[in-house]
């Protein structure tokens, strides 16, 4: 199966840059833009982990239904847009996330 990367990730670059320019150009306020993008990491985890779950459920009791090679399609580029998001999630948190990736000493030095 073929699994395309860029049509789901456009639509999700093109939407982040528009609700991040409202927030930039202060039509939107911050907290919005947020809510918009924690809902889409919410939706999108929600949708990849039920359709993984439902594959794993046919898997195990041995089903295979006409759906399923769809439903892992659906999965797999589900969770390819979620990694997507999550890179902007990292964008919109960067300051308290970087505190995963520096060590408490250098940040009270800095």
């Amino acid at each position: 199966m073929v699994y395309d990367i860029i049509w789901p990730i456009i639509p999700v670059i093109g939407g982040y840059f528009l609700t991040y320019s409202l927030y930039r150009l202060n039509l939107i306020k911050k907290s919005i833009h947020v809510s918009i993008w924690n809902l889409i990491i919410g939706l999108t985890f929600i949708i990849s982990a039920g359709a993984g779950f439902l594959l794993l459920i046919f898997l195990d009791l041995g089903i295979k239904l006409p759906i399923s090679p769809q439903l892992l399609y659906a999965h797999v580029e589900i969770g390819l847009t979620m990694a997507l998001v999550t890179i902007f999630h990292f964008h919109i948190y960067w300051k308290s996330a970087r505190t995963m990736f520096i060590s408490a000493k250098r940040r009270k030095e800095a």
